[in-house]
């Protein structure tokens, strides 16, 4: 009776199915997808209870509008309804105007949430398309310098990354420089600003221009761009002279590069420029030897933000520790890095930021 006295105050103006059971509602429900559910908590087989659990919890559906009919005036019942993931209830007997009130709140919301998957799943293919052409962006073969060896990871937290890195051969052919850079954030805006980066650091393979300038000229079109903005980003970039044995650098408010000495000692390469785009910086280049046994590591804050299995949060001082110890590694770098990370968080990464490394050995 109940079922068709809703059948005949809803009318044909929308497409209905019934079921008798909690059994034939899941069924229907699965071959049907229903927009909305008027459903009693009372039936045969499961009852409502049940239904609204295996939709919410086994199926993982959180946009069906469920409404719950229920004669029972147990307010305890209409609460652990609503917290199970119905939606709203209406109590019985009900009039034709009600009923079609609240039908028209649920039609309205579920028009809502379709819309927005439809928006979601729109800026997800955008996001994935931004993604695709950020890795083609990135360098896909090492320069041919004899004696230079490099190793990368590039592996973004989500689709589109701020971090980046790049290295190149200088119209000399024995200068390899070298990039590796963050931009504060996620996302599509994180990767445009990261864009702007790629561009004018790429525009010194064609014209060469000393770091100092380099610098200069990121910082310049960046406070042009994101100024105003909370927006900023940190970078290591190197220029290796393999025919001197020696690198200069500049460290732009970015993670402190390892570098391993031929003799095994280490030395840490910690920022001596401030983070960029949010004003004039006075730049200043560094010297250091890099000669045939040398290696250096730079690398994003991703591999040392991220909590271990028992919550703690993994420090960059442990990070040091473990990147320093591995330096005498002579290949495979990256792998043997990643490894023992691995072992640190217990048998499984936790990684919540972008995670990027340039390995670069000298003979």
């Amino acid at each position: 009776m109940t079922r068709a006295s809703l059948k005949a105050m809803l009318g044909d103006t929308r497409t209905l199915h019934e079921a008798e059971t909690g059994a034939a509602a899941l069924e229907s429900y699965l071959t049907f997808k229903p927009d909305i559910i008027l459903l009693d908590l009372l039936m045969p087989e499961e009852n409502g209870l049940a239904v609204i659990r295996s939709i919410r919890k086994d199926h993982n559906d959180t946009d069906t509008y469920i409404i719950v009919l229920t004669g029972e005036e147990d307010p305890d019942l209409h609460t652990l309804s609503l917290n199970m993931g119905a939606n709203d209830f209406l109590a019985k007997p009900f009039s034709k105007a009600e009923l079609l009130a609240r039908i028209g709140v649920a039609e309205r919301q579920t028009a809502i949430t379709k819309q927005l998957r439809e928006y979601s799943t729109r800026i997800r293919k955008e996001i994935e398309l931004v993604a695709h052409l950020q890795q083609k962006l990135l360098p896909d073969a090492s320069p041919l310098i004899p004696g230079i060896r490099i190793e990368s990871i590039y592996n973004p937290s989500g689709h589109a990354s701020g971090d980046y890195y790049d290295y190149f051969t200088l119209p000399d052919g024995v200068t390899l420089r070298a990039i590796i850079a963050d931009v504060s954030g996620h996302g599509a805006r994180a990767a445009f600003i990261m864009g702007i980066v790629r561009t004018l650091f790429r525009l010194t393979q064609m014209r060469t221009t000393t770091l100092v300038d380099t610098v200069q000229l990121i910082n310049k079109h960046l406070l042009e761009t994101i100024g105003t903005e909370a927006d900023f980003v940190t970078l290591f970039c190197v220029d290796f002279d393999t025919r001197n044995g020696s690198l200069e650098y500049i460290n732009a408010g970015h993670c402190p590069a390892i570098l391993r000495h031929p003799d095994g000692t280490i030395e840490t390469l910690h920022a001596n420029v401030p983070l960029l785009g949010f004003f004039d910086v006075a730049t200043e280049s560094l010297h250091c030897s890099f000669k045939s046994g040398s290696r250096i590591l730079l690398y994003t804050d991703g591999f040392f933000d991220w909590r271990m299995t028992d919550g703690a949060l993994f420090s960059l001082s442990r990070f040091l520790e473990i990147a320093s110890a591995h330096m005498s590694v002579p290949a495979d770098y990256v792998d043997s890095l990643q490894n023992s990370l691995t072992q640190e968080a217990g048998g499984k990464q936790n990684f919540r930021d972008d995670v990027t490394a340039l390995w670069i050995a000298m003979g």
